[in-house]
């Protein structure tokens, strides 16, 4: 896949670092900070970027599949300049959004269909095949093949995301999922992760009110960032994640 020209930028991540940043240092310098966060985070080899921001998460595909997604987030601080930095984004940058969708999932469009490099330090987005770049961490952009942004998407669905509220297994850290989806065949670990949240032993105990399937599903849905597969940009239709056999 060749290297896009454009980045694709997390500004969620933008949006909080400069808030917080507002609030302990100067409020009325939030476009010099953004303009240092926005130019530490474009590679060089873009020659043009845009900004995505998140839909309310209220209005976020994923309510209607796990209804504490988030949740664990209800109660967090809001740092005071949260709004004033994301209206001078708004109103200063190009912008990108797309209904019902958060940023990651603009991200993941774009990375997938080789018309964007995702710029985020977020490592959810390394289960979306394409160019990623990750400005804390790497010189360079980097190409996620579709082995290896699929064995991501597997773990993940076993794992859950703690920070998103999705518990997912039971019991299974990154270590034994690394284990189990090394002991399977590729072709069936779709098939394997369903049977454990099927099991007594690792189905989901906590902020559980599903039964299997639903429950799998949920999980499934909730932490697959979406791709150009995934999602029609003509129609707006999600095509949510299903099992193989249905």
């Amino acid at each position: 896949m060749k290297k896009p020209d454009l980045a694709v930028i997390d500004g969620d991540i933008i949006v909080y670092k400069t808030a917080y940043w507002a609030e302990a240092n100067d409020p009325l310098a939030i476009d010099k900070k953004v303009k240092r966060e926005i130019k530490a985070w474009v590679p060089e080899e873009a020659t043009d970027f845009v900004v995505s921001l998140s839909c309310k998460r209220s209005e976020n595909f994923r309510m209607k599949e796990w209804t504490k997604y988030k949740s664990n987030r209800d109660n967090m601080y809001t740092p005071e300049f949260l709004e004033d930095v994301r209206d001078y984004i708004k109103d200063s940058y190009e912008i990108k959004t797309l209904p019902n969708l958060e940023a990651d999932d603009v991200l993941g469009i774009y990375a997938s269909s080789g018309e964007g490099i995702a710029v985020t330090i977020d490592k959810d987005l390394r289960g979306v095949p394409g160019w990623h770049f990750n400005p804390n961490k790497e010189k360079e952009p980097t190409l996620i093949s579709d082995d290896e942004a699929y064995r991501f998407f597997c773990k993940q669905w076993m794992m859950g995301d703690s920070t998103d509220g999705i518990p997912g297994l039971w019991k299974i850290g990154p270590k034994k999922a690394d284990k189990m989806l090394d002991e399977w065949a590729k072709e069936d670990w779709e098939d394997e992760i369903m049977s454990l949240y099927k099991s007594d032993k690792h189905k989901p105990r906590k902020n559980n009110d599903l039964e299997y399937p639903e429950i799998a599903i949920a999980m499934a849905r909730c932490v697959q960032i979406l791709t150009k597969d995934n999602y029609d940009r003509e129609t707006d239709e999600i095509k949510l994640w299903s099992p193989k056999d249905g």
